[in-house]
């Protein structure tokens, strides 16, 4: 990451550090898992990491879900801001299969899983929300607190909850790009997006990981 720009508009986009559902392939959505020892570790390194590339934060907005919040408040710690969080920046819904076993899911519900994992944007679990309505209420929250010059707005989210916003930042197929898997952020993966006052996106670099230790 290079050193930041004090007159560029910043959005730092953040996934939680790891909990013992993602250990454990458990379908989290809505389901309030808090970090364990692991995520806990990641959330510090990676705010040591952002400090030390000399990101201060203006903002920092997170998920309401513990796991995001105590994410969010290790960076805090580091690189300051004001911290607050929102319901609108939660995971994606995953009704039914909440707390169930993805490989469970995956038999039972074969071909609707099948359909969920292969990127469909319109899909949803049981009693759940799609993948285009996750991004739609999280670009609605990003557009409504738009940092303005010089200001470095942090959003610590979810797997699911943050591809589908950036799809719809950087205007790509959703689909296609989670077929792909390029741009999913490992736990504390983070994304820079440089920004002007119209919305747009100046710069971008996506799914970085360079503070975790290599797969």
């Amino acid at each position: 990451m290079t050193p930041p720009d004090p007159a560029a508009a910043r959005i730092i986009l953040v996934r939680h550090g790891q909990t013992a559902h993602n250990l454990e392939r458990r379908i989290q959505g809505h389901s309030d898992i808090p970090l364990d020892e692991t995520g806990q570790g990641q959330a510090a390194q990676l705010a040591r990491h952002l400090g030390a590339q000399g990101v201060r934060a203006d903002r920092i907005h997170s998920s309401d879900l513990s796991r995001a919040y105590a994410t969010a408040e290790a960076l805090r710690a580091e690189i300051g801001g004001v911290h607050e969080s929102f319901p609108a920046l939660r995971e994606i819904f995953l009704g039914d299969w909440e707390g169930q076993p993805i490989d469970d899911v995956s038999l039972r519900e074969a071909a609707l899983s099948a359909q969920f994992w292969d990127g469909d944007p319109e899909c949803c679990a049981p009693g759940g929300e799609t993948p285009a309505a996750v991004g739609a209420r999280m670009l609605a929250h990003v557009y409504a607190h738009w940092p303005g010059e010089g200001e470095t707005l942090v959003v610590v989210s979810h797997g699911i909850a943050l591809w589908s916003l950036l799809s719809h930042l950087l205007e790509l197929d959703y689909q296609t790009h989670w077929r792909g898997g390029t741009y999913m952020h490992r736990n504390t993966g983070y994304s820079v997006l440089e920004v002007g006052p119209d919305r747009q996106i100046r710069g971008a670099r996506l799914a970085q990981a360079d503070h975790l230790p290599p797969r």
